[in-house]
């Protein structure tokens, strides 16, 4: 097996993390990604055909612009960004609970490589979660012997194998992808260059072993047998002090995405756009005709262009009708109302559920906001402990002093604004019909107003809205 070998659920999912990193960077990824994700029409594979041919009355570029204009009127919402930011700032109200040992007290406020501490971790692995449904997290020392979790993405950890390791399946292989700085007499340091290594952590005879290797398989540094702090190589670490967490759990499978449904609506809504605005486009630019006999002479004077016709000329426009335009927009609509349906299921933590059924509401919905912050929370606490255990620290004292928790406690109020900021950014983004927010409105408890007078409101800024929705 080569260094580059990709587990068979990482190759499933690169496609999809592809897109959901796009649907976050918003249209102009989107709009970069070309035909992957907005087609060409039928008629535009057709003229960039005829303009490849001898005789065509179309040179290449001029076929090409069809393409490029019909994609510059198509129209991203940025519905997963806005969504997103709601959710991760409906989480960052949370405090966790830290207990760490003396010892370890500096990770607290300094935990990862670029200086940021626990809660700031844990709001990024959240993040990630959501967006990717993985975060790959791992236990390092810098090279003052301080302690630090190195974080990688999705896309970043290609391989890894499980075996029974003690009555346990435990990681005895993880290879994480890296960027490293290419050195050498022609670099440039204002334009520096990257190759691609390799970072694999495996068990050899149930020992830890780190190794550099790049494309071919080659090492480029020295394998290295970390030991326990305090100890000595004698003293070896037999387990990878890696954790995959997860949407679901913190298994290394991969997990489903949260905000997929979202984002593939709103790329949807994309695709519609395009052919909407085209159309609407075509409507109100209408083909001009002119019939003639003979040679006569034809003037166009004036801003309008009014035409001077020979006598027994005749003129007019032909006019696309576009009766399939309410139908693009109805299909847009209902793009619009299931990203907010989805954007809604994920952050509902059932405020108004006894705690049974909420639990068991949420055993069934594992990707629900609640589900994402508890293995979030998990895995940083599990990161800790590794490092606690890897310092020298016995298992029983590692229980007792090293704990990162997350209970989430949303009230229901925190939990219908959230829910509906993110219906609202959906509902006022452009002509999403103003019913779906209404009818969230219903649900959440604050009116039961007709849609006729919530419209009356709306006009007045009277509106039922949640403190902070805006």
């Amino acid at each position: 097996m080569a260094v580059t070998s990709q587990h068979e659920q990482y190759a499933a999912m690169l496609e999809e993390w592809q897109e959901m990193e796009d649907a976050l960077i918003g249209p102009r990824a989107i709009s970069g990604g070309g035909v992957t994700y907005l087609p060409k029409t039928s008629g535009m594979i057709e003229a960039e055909s005829l303009a490849a041919t001898d005789n065509s009355p179309l040179t290449p570029e001029q076929a090409k612009q069809l393409y490029l204009a019909y994609k510059r009127r198509a129209e991203y919402p940025l519905w997963v960004k806005d969504s997103l930011r709601t959710m991760v700032g409906l989480v960052s109200r949370q405090e966790p609970e830290i207990v760490l040992p003396e010892r370890m007290k500096a990770l607290e406020h300094e935990a990862t490589c670029d200086g940021f501490g626990l809660k700031q971790l844990y709001l990024r692995i959240v993040s990630d979660l959501l967006t990717k449904g993985r975060k790959p997290l791992l236990a390092e020392f810098d090279d003052a012997g301080n302690p630090y979790i190195a974080t990688y993405t999705a896309e970043t950890a290609p391989n890894w194998l499980t075996s029974n390791v003690g009555g346990r399946q435990d990681l005895t292989l993880v290879v994480f992808s890296e960027k490293r700085l290419k050195e050498g007499s022609g670099a440039d340091e204002f334009n520096p260059e990257y190759e691609t290594v390799y970072r694999v952590l495996d068990l050899i005879d149930n020992q830890y072993r780190v190794r550099l290797l790049n494309d071919a398989g080659s090492e480029i540094e020295e394998a290295e047998y970390p030991g326990l702090v305090g100890g000595s190589q004698s003293t070896p670490l037999n387990f990878i002090p890696v954790v995959f967490a997860g949407s679901t759990d913190n298994n290394p499978d991969v997990d489903e995405i949260p905000l997929q449904t979202m984002a593939k609506a709103a790329l949807k809504y994309y695709q519609l756009s395009a052919d909407y605005f085209a159309s609407l486009h075509y409507t109100s630019h209408p083909q001009p005709w002119i019939a003639m006999n003979g040679d006569g002479d034809m003037r166009v004077t004036g801003p309008m262009a009014a035409w001077m016709l020979p006598e027994g000329g005749t003129c007019g426009y032909l006019e696309f009708q576009g009766a399939g335009i309410e139908a693009l927009r109805k299909a847009m609509q209902d793009q619009q109302n299931a990203a907010a349906e989805s954007g809604a299921k994920v952050i509902d933590i059932g405020g108004q559920e006894s705690g049974e059924a909420r639990k068991a509401r949420q055993n069934d919905q594992h990707s629900a906001l609640y589900s994402v912050c508890v293995t979030a929370a998990e895995a940083v606490e599990q990161m800790l402990r590794y490092i606690a255990y890897w310092m020298g620290m016995k298992d029983a004292e590692v229980t007792k002093q090293v704990i990162f928790k997350v209970i989430p406690k949303f009230s229901k109020e925190e939990v219908d604004a959230a829910m509906l900021q993110v219906v609202y950014n959906i509902v006022q983004s452009d002509r999403a019909p103003n019913e779906v927010l209404f009818e969230s409105l219903r649900k959440a408890g604050l009116t039961d107003k007709s849609d006729e007078e919530l419209i009356s409101l709306m006009t007045t800024g009277g509106l039922p809205l949640p403190e902070g929705v805006d």
